[in-house]
């Protein structure tokens, strides 16, 4: 009687947790289909790094023209300066990409309210850290003000980032190939509006 109790309750364990991963019974096909499926850790982690280079890439060219300005600040010195805080953002921003996914699997299935709620959390906390991290290259100082413009990129990247990878990935899963071009995407378009500015 207890094994047979025991069994029942594996297979019960087993379907509940099925049901969590997949949304329709198609979705588990799909995601057994995907030639390089990226977990949901793996991809906010990248996005997180992209994010933290291309971005502070696009404001330190805008505001010191990356140390060649010949206005602000045009000498080797600026210029290694720009590279160590886009070298602490990208690390740092991985980091925190990787750390701060946890719980978007769970969110991903909730509703689309709650789910863009949390991830405008999650960007905030990731701008605040990842901004002040990267700032503190610049004479310390320079935190506050890496904060001050990390968190309104992050609080709009962050939820359209997750909006997509929601529609996209399938049991936890992102295919590399649709991954790729949406991280591309999403990081690329906020430093081209950036520069744009």
């Amino acid at each position: 009687m207890n094994e047979r109790l025991s069994w029942l309750i594996a297979v019960n364990t087993y379907e509940a947790e099925q049901r969590r991963l997949y949304r329709t019974a198609s979705e588990e096909e799909e995601m057994r289909l995907m030639q390089l499926p990226l977990p949901t850790r793996q991809a906010f982690s990248l996005f997180g790094l992209l994010l933290g280079i291309l971005v502070p890439a696009a404001i330190f060219l805008k505001i010191f023209g990356y140390g060649f300005s010949r206005h602000i600040g045009n000498t080797p010195v600026m210029f290694l300066i720009c590279v160590a805080m886009n070298t602490a953002c990208a690390i740092f921003g991985h980091r925190m990409g990787g750390l701060l996914s946890k719980g978007i699997n769970e969110y991903e299935r909730a509703s689309w309210t709650k789910m863009l709620l949390y991830s405008m959390l999650i960007g905030t906390c990731w701008g605040a850290a990842t901004g002040a991290i990267g700032g503190l290259a610049f004479f310390g100082i320079g935190a506050i003000f890496g904060a001050f413009c990390a968190v309104p990129v992050a609080m709009i990247a962050f939820p359209l980032f997750t909006s997509l990878h929601r529609l996209l990935a399938r049991g936890g899963m992102i295919d590399a190939r649709h991954f790729w071009p949406l991280v591309f995407g999403v990081t690329m378009t906020i430093a081209m509006f950036i520069l744009g500015m």
